[in-house]
C-alpha cells in the first residue's frame, strides 16, 4: 500500500514506532528514503503506526534486525514480504528465524563489516545479549547524519562504546530500575537474566556510560526498551537527565514508549519537533511523584 501524502520529507530524521518488551521498531529517514530497524510488532500494527507517522510503505530501502527475539522480529517476515523488502541480519539471527522458508529475501550481515542498504550505510557491531548473534547498529545516511542504536545489551563496554562516536542521535537502552527489578514480580531466575551481563541495560548503567558518548554534535538521546514492569519513564529520564545536565551537553532526551510512536526527531535541528517531548528533569521528578 502506498500513501500519497503530498508532504515534503525532512532532510534527515528518525522516529521510534514503539519500544518495550512487547515490541520494538525504529525508522531512519533520509529525504524520501527510509530504513527500518527491527519489526517487533505485528505487520498490521507496524503499518498502522507508519500511517500515523505519514510514511509511505514503499519508501523503505530495507529492514535490518538486531537479533531474533520476537519483540524485535514479530512482524518482520510479513512486512518484508508484503512490501518487497530484503531482511538484513546476522547468520545466527537468520538461522533462528528461517525467513527464506517464508518467501522472504535475506542478506547476511557481519559484525564489523559495513554494508550499503539503499541510501544508508549500516555498520553492525557485536553486543552482549542472550541471543544467537546479536548486533547493534550505526546507520549513516547519504548526507552524513549518523544514528547509533545500542539496546538489548547486558552491559556497556569500551568495545561497544567505541562504535558510538560522532553521532547525531543515540538510541540507548534504559530497560529497568534495579530496585524495581529486585522488588518486582519476576521470578528470581528471570531477574538474574535481566540484570546479567547478557541481559538488559539498567537506567544506572546507561547513565554511567553515557558521558563518554556525549558531544557537541549529539542532538538526541532516545531512551529505549523500557520495561513496563521494572521501570518508569520518570526514573529513566531522571537518571540520564542528570548525566546530560552535569555534562553541559546540548542533547535533548526523548523517552520512547511501547504503546505509541515518538515524534519525528530532526537530526539537523533538535528544536524542530512536531509534538511535545518528555525532556526536562523537572518533568521527570513531577511524574515520579505522581506515580508514587
Amino acid at each position: 500500500m502506498q500513501l500519497d501524502l503530498g508532504l515534503a520529507a525532512s532532510a534527515a530524521r528518525i522516529v521510534v514506532l514503539g519500544s518495550g518488551s512487547g515490541g520494538n521498531a525504529l525508522v531512519v529517514e533520509c529525504g524520501s528514503r527510509r530504513l527500518m530497524i527491527d519489526a517487533g510488532f505485528s505487520c498490521r500494527e507496524i503499518e498502522s503506526r507508519l500511517r500515523q507517522c505519514q510514511v509511505d510503505f514503499d519508501s523503505f530501502d530495507g529492514l535490518v534486525l538486531t537479533h531474533e527475539h520476537s519483540d524485535h522480529t514479530r512482524g518482520a517476515a510479513r512486512f518484508a514480504k508484503r512490501h518487497g523488502l530484503a531482511v538484513h541480519a546476522t547468520a545466527g539471527t537468520l538461522a533462528e528465524l528461517d525467513l527464506e522458508a517464508k518467501g522472504v529475501s535475506t542478506r547476511v550481515i557481519r559484525s564489523g563489516e559495513p554494508l550499503e542498504v539503499g541510501e544508508f550505510m549500516v555498520e553492525p557491531f557485536e553486543i552482549p545479549h542472550d541471543a544467537r548473534e546479536p548486533v547493534g547498529f550505526v546507520v549513516e545516511d547519504s548526507s552524513g547524519h549518523r544514528v547509533g542504536l545500542a539496546a538489548d545489551l547486558g552491559t556497556w563496554s569500551q568495545l561497544v562504546w567505541a562504535r558510538l562516536t560522532d553521532l547525531d542521535a543515540l538510541v540507548l537502552e534504559t530497560n529497568h530500575d534495579l530496585e524495581m527489578l529486585r522488588s518486582g514480580p519476576y521470578p528470581w531466575p528471570l531477574k538474574q537474566r535481566v540484570a546479567g551481563r547478557h541481559g538488559h541495560l539498567s537506567n544506572a548503567e546507561a547513565a554511567q556510560g553515557l558521558p563518554e558518548l556525549l558531544s557537541d554534535r549529539l542532538k538526541w538521546v532516545v531512551l529505549y526498551h523500557l520495561s513496563r514492569t521494572n521501570n518508569l519513564p520518570a526514573l529513566a529520564l531522571e537518571a540520564v537527565g542528570e548525566t546530560v545536565s552535569r555534562s553541559g551537553a546540548v542533547a535533548q532526551i526523548c523517552v520512547s514508549d511501547q504503546g505509541h510512536s515518538t515524534p519525528w526527531l530532526d537530526l539537523d535541528d533538535s528544536t524542530a519537533v512536531d509534538a511535545p517531548l518528555t525532556t526536562g528533569l523537572d518533568r521527570a521528578r513531577e511524574d515520579r511523584i505522581q506515580g508514587l
